[in-house]
């Protein structure tokens, strides 16, 4: 009983101790298992809280592909709220087109689950709630739970990614191709001048391929001279401190021809700013070139001969008195005038006139050196300039040329007969004696002066000694006394009567010009208008002359008398653009209208430009003056004139007038010249008459008007007795009443 009691205790006492670790066991397995519900949970909610601040969204799918959970970036992305989604299909939020492909790419990923990032070898597209498609990026991820596998899906909405991918495409197509289809050429270069890419019209202008331009580089193309020209530029356009380049250049083509470019250059810098690569713009201006090359030629020759014409002359002579200056090499200037050439045009018109001047301009190049430089300065004045040439050389080359002209058959045909052409011819010297071209001009005028005066066809040299100091600095001297008079107003205006001989009351006057010297004294225009038609300073005269009439003119008007005024255009003036213009605004400053004002244009000046001189007549008639056509009668032509310009007067040339009662052949043609103006409807008036019988029968033949010494001397414009204009003011008056 002992050993069985004990034994029982043992046992009794053992059931004990086992009952109680197995209490201790159980709450220790409570325990653990209470702990580890707890981590559960906190991970649960740590990985909830990380879903659902994620900045994407994110959708937890199941292995059977349905959505377990969503964040509420997903919400905002797909439309829908999170109760509707957990549960559905994944492919509820794919478009239909594409859920074949989501089904089998879901089979294979759960096949094989890795991590993937976004939108990797796969083109993906979400929808939305209401139907929308966008493009997207899913990064998926594999997530072991004890309820299995489920994947984790990262959805980003890359619409606007996408939308400006396809901007950038768009930009870069448009830019490509802008560059290759550019009518100039156009290239893309390192900074080291190298050619990155080039267009189709750069090829075009270098007669290069594409893959010998990008193969090279500017430099290589550029012409041997010019290289290296753009350097410093270019350094300029990288640092910043100009944000462009442009230049005229000359490249070198695939044949060794150069050709002229207009180059344009800007630096294309990176987002930071950088210099990247140069891009170039490259115009082909070969026809530009061209053209400019003839308008050069235009501006510098006359368009008959094909000689330099006065302003390149003067160019040329100024660098040639530079260059005789500085090495005292000594030349000499010939003027040359043909003599009577106004009576070949005169009488044969001015196309046999053109003719000959074409002929003798070709006769005198074949009989000058090459270094020699011959112009035509206008009309039939010819000069050249013979280079390093004395006085005996220079009489030797002026012999030549008048032998040439007196001596050469071809001209009779041009004038139609034997008639025998001839020139004088002006010398004048230069050194090294600073001299200026209107200087030395003015001293070959006066020598060919000296020669027309000594007999014609003849040459004359200008020599200091002989003709004096005085004279050569009164030569040269005119132009700045004309200059200065026109600055200071020393011009005046005389005034000389044209008496109407049947009928006409209006007092009628042509105003001539005088200039005051320096001294006062009253200087005749034969002094000083040829320099003045020489060196162009008759237009400032002529336009002083307009602006004075007008004055005048604008003055008796205002003080209620009548008054006809006639003034004088030089042929300069009258093939003047601007001239209308300028007599239009005068008129208007004085406020009045051309009625009264009667301007007097010669054949000569007609002749000048027939086109010019019909619109500056139809002008002139628009404005409400009248024209005249001066020394009417002195060559055939002059009737050409009359039919086809709008002429009010014809004024008869004197040569027809002085001797007129004693010669029939000008009394027929003061006749017929009457007999054809009346029937034209133009009134005629006779120049130069100088007494009683010639007044008598212009009376009897018909004139309009008489002009001369006999009828009234010329007087100073502001000594015209105003008591006389106002007797004729009151006699017109009378007479119309």
């Amino acid at each position: 009983m002992g050993m069985l009691g004990e034994i029982i205790r043992w046992i009794g006492i053992s059931l004990t101790m086992l009952r109680a670790r197995i209490r201790r066991l159980y709450r220790r397995f409570v325990a653990r298992l209470l702990r580890r519900d707890e981590l559960v949970a906190s991970s649960e909610r740590k990985f909830s809280s990380l879903i659902e601040y994620a900045p994407d969204a994110m959708v937890i799918v199941n292995w059977h592909g349905h959505i377990e959970l969503v964040n509420e970036e997903a919400e905002k992305l797909f439309g829908w709220t999170s109760k509707e989604l957990v549960g559905q299909n994944t492919a509820e939020l794919v478009p239909e087109s594409f859920r074949g492909a989501h089904r089998r790419d879901l089979k294979a990923y759960i096949a094989s689950a890795d991590r993937r990032p976004m939108a990797q070898n796969v083109e993906l597209h979400g929808r939305r709630k209401d139907g929308s498609t966008f493009p997207a990026e899913i990064s998926l991820g594999p997530l072991q739970t004890d309820q299995g596998l489920l994947i984790s899906a990262t959805i980003r909405d890359v619409t606007a990614r996408k939308q400006a991918e396809a901007a950038v495409r768009d930009a870069e197509e448009r830019f490509r191709t802008a560059f290759e289809e550019a009518p100039v050429g156009m290239a893309l270069a390192s900074l080291d001048g190298r050619f990155i890419q080039v267009n189709r019209a750069l090829c075009e202008i270098t007669s290069r391929s594409r893959e010998e331009l990008e193969a090279t580089t500017f430099a290589a193309i550029t012409h041997p001279d010019e290289v290296g020209r753009d350097q410093d530029e270019m350094q300029r356009l990288i640092d910043g401190k100009t944000s462009r380049y442009r230049a005229e250049r000359r490249y070198v083509d695939a044949a060794g021809h150069a050709v002229p470019v207009d180059l344009s250059v800007a630096v294309v810098r990176g987002a930071e700013g950088q210099p990247q690569h140069f891009l170039a713009q490259v115009h082909d201006i070969t026809e530009r070139k061209r053209f400019e090359g003839q308008l050069q030629h235009l501006a510098d020759h006359d368009a008959l001969t094909g000689m330099f014409n006065r302003r390149r002359f003067e160019d040329e002579l100024d660098r040639e008195l530079a260059y005789a200056t500085r090495y005292a090499t000594g030349g000499a200037v010939l003027a040359i005038d043909l003599d009577h050439f106004k009576y070949i045009n005169d009488t044969l018109g001015h196309s046999t006139g053109d003719a000959l001047i074409t002929c003798v301009a070709q006769i005198f190049r074949a009989r000058l050196r090459a270094t020699d430089i011959i112009a035509r300065l206008g009309g039939d004045e010819f000069a050249v300039i013979l280079p390093r040439t004395d006085a005996e050389e220079a009489m030797v080359v002026a012999g030549t040329l008048l032998s040439a002209l007196s001596g050469h058959g071809p001209l009779e045909g041009v004038v139609g007969g034997p008639k025998r052409v001839t020139a004088s011819i002006g010398v004048a010297l230069f050194g090294e004696t600073p001299r200026t071209s209107e200087e030395v001009l003015i001293d070959a005028d006066i020598a060919m002066y000296d020669a027309k005066g000594a007999g014609r066809d003849r040459v004359e040299v200008y020599d200091v000694a002989q003709n004096g100091r005085e004279r050569m600095h009164a030569g040269m001297a005119w132009v700045d006394r004309i200059r200065d008079a026109l600055e200071e107003d020393r011009f005046v205006l005389h005034a000389q009567p044209i008496v109407a001989l049947s009928g006409d009351l209006v007092p009628r006057y042509e105003l001539l010009i005088r200039m005051i010297g320096e001294s006062g004294e009253v200087i005749a225009p034969g002094a000083f208008l040829p320099v003045a038609e020489r060196f162009d300073l008759i237009q400032r005269i002529d336009r002083w002359v307009v602006h004075h009439a007008i004055e005048f003119l604008a003055a008796q008007k205002l003080a209620g008398r009548p008054i006809e005024l006639s003034i004088n255009l030089s042929a300069k003036s009258v093939t003047d653009p601007e001239l209308p213009a300028f007599i239009a605004s005068e008129l208007e400053a004085a406020d009045i209208d051309g009625e009264g004002l009667c301007l007097e244009v010669t054949e000569t000046a007609a002749i000048v430009n027939l086109d010019r001189a019909k619109t500056f007549a139809h002008t002139l008639n628009e404005l409400g003056c009248e024209l005249a056509l001066d020394d009417f009668g002195a060559g055939f032509a002059s009737f050409f004139y009359l039919k086809h310009m709008a002429f009010d007067y014809v004024k008869i040339d004197g040569e027809f007038i002085r001797s007129l009662p004693d010669s029939l052949v000008n009394q027929l043609v003061v006749k017929s010249v009457v007999d054809i103006a009346r029937g034209l409807g133009k009134r005629t008036i006779a120049e130069f008459v100088g007494d009683a019988e010639t007044m008598r029968l212009l009376e009897e033949y018909g004139v309009d008007y008489a002009q001369g010494f006999y009828v009234g001397k010329p007087q100073p414009l502001e000594a015209l007795d105003v008591v006389q204009l106002a007797f004729a003011t009151e006699m017109v008056s009378s007479a119309n009443q």
